[in-house]
């Protein structure tokens, strides 16, 4: 049975002759080169005659004078460029589908997928700095909107198949690298499966994702991590790049509020409390230039949504990426998460989110995104045995400090309060293309109204 979302027929034909596909100046080129070819062939026709032109001229005459000619002249004209037109664009799909009939399985829907790459390819620059689920959904989101996509992404997890790797290889975590390659792919559904696998039998294998092993086995054939992701953004066909904040092994030091000290990320949530600060040690990795790049380049930078203390500051504790970000011309938007999270920002409102990023040297957002949908009982209820609260949004806090704040209803569906990566997406999209057409941040009094 034909996908519905398949594009046949005229909608193909269509589609070659879009702006920006390069199809329609090889299309003039065709019919230019017949117009040649008819001009040389009447050329030759005519020195043939030379002797004999009134046997040409005397038929030719007859019928421009014709009542016919004078009534059905300018529409046979018209047909036959429509005609020309059609014949010279589907002969350069026909050679397209020939040429690419060996590499694919479907060259009728070449149209579309390389209409579909050329439109992201015009999207506008997003970068965003964090980690975890957060991340992985919102890249689903945006990547329907634009392949100019980087995600900076943490490694200092130090728990399950990420914690035994970083052990074994003293090599960054590679898990939600994993998670992130997978939803920028064109092939999430497949992709996502394989890489995500989780091995069940064998001691050695057992509770690692086949993502994780693939990053690490590629960072031991390359020789460098970073090295090993650039490989990966080749290998799997990306709507956009993925990289790690730094290329080097790092852990958290976190601080709580009451001065206990905390090492490792996987410790953070066993020890009660709201997080005061979190430190790298080293404290000082490189980041890659691709990362640094990025930023500078960027119409849009997103933090958030995620884990505040464990996702989204620790790439701003790299040296390279806190400068990179500082010197960006971007647009930075903070998402604010819908529910705090236990050990880590007990208590805290959204203007604690955005005061902790200041803390760690990030600077001041442009824009605070907040949510502004109910989260339901149910789920409010569900969330408090796990100790988390619903994000008050603070927009008094926000206003006395002069930060701009917009509430969107964001919550997804589903028994848990996450970000709804669509809605989502098409807030950013249209932020980071309005910070595109005016090259500079979106003001504070236009913030409200921007989506």
């Amino acid at each position: 049975m034909r996908n519905p979302g398949d594009v046949t027929g005229f909608n193909a034909l269509r589609l070659w002759l879009t702006p920006g596909m390069g199809v329609k100046r090889h299309v003039s080129m065709a019919m230019v080169g017949a117009l040649l070819l008819v001009a040389g062939v009447i050329a030759g026709v005519l020195w043939a005659f030379n002797d004999r032109r009134v046997e040409l001229s005397d038929p030719i005459e007859v019928a421009l004078v014709s009542d016919s000619w004078q009534r059905y002249g300018g529409w046979i004209a018209f047909a036959l460029i429509a005609v020309g037109l059609a014949v010279a664009t589907l002969a350069v799909a026909k050679l397209n589908r020939s040429l690419l009939s060996n590499l694919m399985p479907r060259p009728q829907d070449m149209a579309q997928l390389l209409h579909r790459r050329v439109m992201l390819g015009r999207g506008p620059r997003v970068v965003i700095l964090g980690g975890g689920t957060g991340t992985s959904n919102l890249l689903r989101g945006l990547r329907e909107h634009t392949s100019n996509l980087t995600a900076v992404v943490a490694v200092s997890d130090d728990g399950g198949s990420s914690g035994r790797l970083r052990k074994s290889f003293n090599m960054p975590a590679p898990g939600d690298l994993t998670d992130c390659l997978a939803a920028l792919s064109e092939h999430e559904s497949s992709l996502s499966r394989l890489l995500q696998h989780r091995f069940v039998g064998g001691e050695e294998l057992s509770g690692h994702t086949f993502g994780n092993l693939f990053i690490t086995t590629l960072t031991e054939v390359e020789g460098d991590f970073g090295q090993a992701l650039r490989v990966l953004n080749q290998l799997l066909n990306l709507s956009g790049s993925v990289y790690p904040a730094t290329n080097q092994p790092v852990s958290l030091v976190v601080t709580k509020l009451n001065g206990e000290v905390v090492q490792g990320e996987s410790a953070v949530r066993a020890v009660g409390g709201a997080v005061k600060s979190v430190a790298l040690t080293p404290a000082a990795p490189q980041s890659l230039p691709e990362v640094r790049a990025a930023l500078l380049a960027a119409d849009l930078v997103v933090l958030g949504p995620g884990s505040l203390f464990t996702s989204t500051i620790p790439p701003l504790l790299v040296p390279d990426v806190a400068a990179a970000l500082a010197e960006s011309r971007a647009q930075l938007v903070y998402v604010s998460n819908i529910m705090t999270e236990a050990g880590e920002t007990d208590g805290f409102d959204a203007f604690d989110h955005v005061a902790a990023l200041e803390a760690h040297g990030c600077r001041r957002p442009d824009l605070v995104i907040v949510n502004s949908a109910p989260v339901g009982d149910e789920r409010v209820t569900s969330y408090m045995l796990e100790a988390a609260t619903v994000v008050d949004p603070a927009t008094a806090r926000f206003a006395a400090a002069g930060i701009p704040v917009t509430g969107r209803p964001l919550v997804a569906g589903g028994a848990t309060a996450q970000h709804d990566s669509v809605v989502l997406a098409n807030v950013l999209i249209k932020l980071a293309r309005q910070a595109r057409t005016n090259g500079t941040p979106v003001p504070a009094q236009q913030a409200a109204v921007v989506a």
